[in-house]
């Protein structure tokens, strides 16, 4: 058996910033020494993401 700390979270997905934000924040307190490194790969997720989206977004316009 692991035991492990668990942060367990429901998301009010009509305002999905500040509860994004929220857990991110909580989720960044329970780890002080290594805050930048979390933030820095969620930063590369979000970037490839919003990549993936803008390119979606142009192929639609060019398809119009």
């Amino acid at each position: 058996m692991k035991i492990k700390p668990l942060l367990e979270c429901t998301i009010d997905l009509s305002d999905p910033i500040t509860e994004l934000s929220a857990v991110i924040s909580a989720v960044i307190a329970n780890h002080p020494d290594k805050q930048a490194d979390i933030l820095r790969a969620l930063d590369d997720e979000i970037g490839r993401a919003l990549a993936v989206t803008e390119s979606e977004v142009i192929v639609e316009e060019t398809e119009a």
